[in-house]
């Protein structure tokens, strides 16, 4: 084998097969998992990540949340420019997936399923209070962006912020991941 690699390595077109991949890294996960192991809600509340880097990118550091555990990016100029977090528990929490669903499209002007996750995923969003976005501004840029986040399995609310723009809140909606072993 030793030989036909050495050989292999100056035949043109020829490509080393793939070894042991080392696991991908999502971004914000060691943060992630650092804070969650030290939070109340752990078995109740997986640690999220990012799968690919934002634009701009930003520093992961903690974000405290009572109860919970969070993560916020910081950029040269904003602190707490974007994050998320697996808040304390609430009782609301107990409720029915399809209390929950009806809860947060009700409350939040803006509403979306998230099929990166299983089963009833979904987030309500919109500016922060639950406010939807002003006529002259209805991307949010610099505003303060807000989603509750919903994840079956789970049984706690995430928070997801941007203060990017609303573009930012939906792309980071989108790349969430949960953290796993």
């Amino acid at each position: 084998m030793k030989a036909f690699l050495s050989a292999a390595l100056f035949l043109p077109g020829f490509v080393l097969p793939a070894l042991a991949a080392e696991p991908s890294t999502l971004i914000g996960e060691r943060r992630a998992r650092v804070e969650w192991a030290k939070a109340e809600n752990r078995k109740d509340c997986a640690p999220l990540a990012l799968a690919a880097s934002s634009q701009p990118e930003g520093a992961p550091r903690s974000a405290y949340f009572g109860g919970g555990w969070g993560v916020a990016f910081d950029l040269p100029d904003q602190r707490s420019a974007y994050g998320f977090a697996g808040t304390g528990l609430l009782p609301d929490d107990d409720a029915d997936v399809a209390v929950q669903r009806d809860r947060l499209y009700r409350q939040w002007p803006y509403f979306r399923d998230l099929a990166q996750f299983p089963g009833a995923s979904f987030a309500g969003y919109g500016q922060e209070g639950a406010e939807p976005y002003p006529a002259a501004n209805r991307e949010g840029v610099a505003l303060q962006s807000l989603a509750y986040m919903r994840i079956a399995g789970q049984r706690c609310t995430y928070n997801v912020w941007s203060r990017i723009s609303r573009a930012h809140l939906e792309w980071m909606l989108d790349n969430l991941r949960v953290v796993t072993d």
